[in-house]
Formats: C-alpha cells, structure tokens, sequence
C-alpha cells in the first residue's frame, strides 16, 4: 500500500536527516557502536520481559490467595491455555497482559532513553500534542483504513505454503489458533466495567508501549544512522508486526505499522502514532462490545466476512490520498516555522 509513496517524498524536506525528526535528540550522550546499542535494548527488553512475567504471575497468585481459592503451578500453566476452566480467568489475564506489556515494551524503552541517550521522559510529556486538524485526519486515517486491511486480513488468514513445508504451517496454524482462541476470551464481553479495562490493557498500553519503542526507538534510530526514512518506517514496521507471532496477520500488522510509522515521520511527533494506534485497538474493542451486547450485527473478528475488492481498492485510494494530504499539511507547516 505505502511503498508506492517513496518515490513522491524524494524531493520532500522532511526525507532529510532532520534533528527534530522525532523528540528533540540530546546529542550529548557517548556514542556507541550500532551493535551496542541494539544488545543494550535487546538485553533491557529481556530483563523486562522476565520480570513482568514473574510480577505478573505473582499478582496472580496473591488476589488467587485473597479469593480463597491459591492457584497452583499447573492450574497456572493452565489458565492461558484453557481459561474457561477458571471463573477469575478473564481478570487474571488482563492483569497479566497489562503487566507484561509494560515491562516488555514501555519500561525497557524508558530506561533505554535514559541510560543510553540521556533522554528523559519528562521532555517527551512535554511534547505538544497534535494540533486539532492533525488528529481529525488521523481518526480519519484509521478509519478509513480499515476496510482495505480487513480484505488484507482476509488474503493472509488463507495463505497456503508450498507441500514440503506442511511442518512449519502446522506449527504456524497451532501458534495462530492458540493466540486467537486466547484473543476472543479476552474480547468476549459485554459489561461497561470490562470494557473500560478492556480498553487500557488493550488500547492505551499498546499504543503507548509499542509506539515508543518501534516508533520512537527503533524507526529514530535507523533513520539517524541511514538518514532512508522509508527503510526505517518499514523495516521498524517490520519488527513490530514479526513480534506479535501471529504469522497469519503478518502483513495487515505491518501495513498498519507502515502507516504509523509515516504519520510519526510525517507529522513530527510520537503522539500522532500513539493517537492512530490507540483509535486502531480502541475501535476493534468497541465494535465487540456492541456486538456482544446485540447492538450491532457485524462480527469484527470474523474474516469470512470479507470486504468486496472494489471495496478494498476504494479504501486503499482514500488512505494513500489522506496520507499524502497530511504530508503536504506537514511540509506547509515547517516551511511557515522555517520563514518565521
């Protein structure tokens, strides 16, 4: 989808090495060779990874404790992979969720920031939000969108692999089936308080969590030793959609992280990114809960019901346009800055 619009943003001030590309750079920090800096996040990731596992498990296990009814190691094991056995499960989960995605993505982010470029958090809470216009075309973006990744979706969930790779398309459709059964547990709900849960642990989190570290991090970090902004936004967007392990939605996570990662670059700020991601998720969690509840009769989740392909082709077109236009709306506005 996006590809086609390297070649319309050669000529753009904005393809160029810029010091405010993202957040303000504090260029004081020692530098380090690529790969130190990459074992460096990598080894911050892991270490928060493990600890919100740990954190996770015994947050479970003390309001287990506090119900009367301790969770052992094996019912533990179990709760992911059968949750319906347990009446807890759906709260304990999301606590679950919530706490690992913290320490996956945003905690070793932030410790990143400020152990490797001095960078504290306080300035990037500083950061001016998008200007109204800016966030109306992104609320359009990703809705517009959607209908194009929709038939995207489609086309993945039905890809084939050639016969002598029947092993890992096995291995590939089990990792699916059990990430997605654990997905529809989590989305099946139809009382205000879940959602309103439903949409932290699902909307807010990840988009602040996984933009910083993708967006912020990752892109930022190719961009200023290439100075290639496409080769940043995609191949951060690659890393992002890689990470997830749900290989069957590969290519619409990518697309989607293509697309943010141009309206950060674009527009210059992180809280353009974080905006879409979080109107991407909150807009699935909201179109279940309406479903759930018997308001509306279209089933998000459901793939078969593919969008026609004129359809996708329709959406595709206003995407790029909209894009394209909040491009221009960016050029406009540093030129302004650049003759004030």
């Amino acid at each position: 989808m996006l590809v086609g619009l390297n070649y319309l943003c050669k000529t753009s001030p904005l393809s160029k090495p810029v010091e405010n590309y993202a957040e303000p750079i504090l260029e004081t920090y020692p530098q380090r060779p690529p790969w130190r800096n990459v074992m460096l996040l990598l080894g911050f990731i892991l270490l928060g990874m493990a600890a919100g596992n740990l954190l996770g498990i015994a947050a479970i296990v003390f309001l287990s404790m506090f119900n009367g009814s301790a969770l052992s190691v094996e019912e533990l094991s179990e709760l992911m992979q059968t949750p319906d056995k347990f009446p807890n499960a759906w709260v304990y989960i999301m606590i679950i969720q919530a706490i690992s995605h913290l320490f996956t993505f945003l905690i070793p982010s932030l410790a990143y920031w400020q152990w490797s470029e001095k960078h504290h958090v306080v300035r990037f809470l500083h950061k001016s939000l998008p200007s109204i216009p800016v966030l109306v075309l992104t609320l359009l973006l990703v809705v517009v969108f959607m209908p194009f990744n929709s038939w995207i979706i489609d086309w993945n969930s039905n890809l084939q692999f050639p016969n002598g790779l029947n092993q890992l398309e096995n291995w590939m459709r089990t990792k699916e089936d059990e990430l997605g059964n654990l997905t529809k547990f989590l989305t099946r709900f139809d009382s205000l308080p879940r959602l309103a849960a439903a949409l932290v642990v699902i909307a807010i989190i990840p988009a602040v969590g996984e933009e910083v570290l993708f967006r912020g991090i990752i892109q930022r970090k190719i961009y200023n030793k290439t100075g290639d902004m496409h080769a940043a936004i995609w191949l951060s967007a690659t890393l992002f959609s890689a990470i997830h392990l749900q290989f069957y939605g590969f290519v619409p996570r990518l697309l989607l992280g293509a697309m943010f990662g141009y309206l950060y670059a674009w527009s210059r700020n992180l809280w353009t990114a974080i905006f879409a991601h979080f109107i991407n998720n909150a807009l699935t969690v909201l179109m279940l809960f309406l479903y759930y509840r018997g308001v509306v009769d279209l089933d998000i989740e459901n793939t078969k019901s593919s969008v026609p392909l004129a359809g996708a082709a329709l959406s595709l077109l206003i995407t790029t346009g909209l894009l394209l236009y909040l491009k221009s709306m960016a050029e406009r506005a540093a030129l302004t800055q650049n003759g004030a």
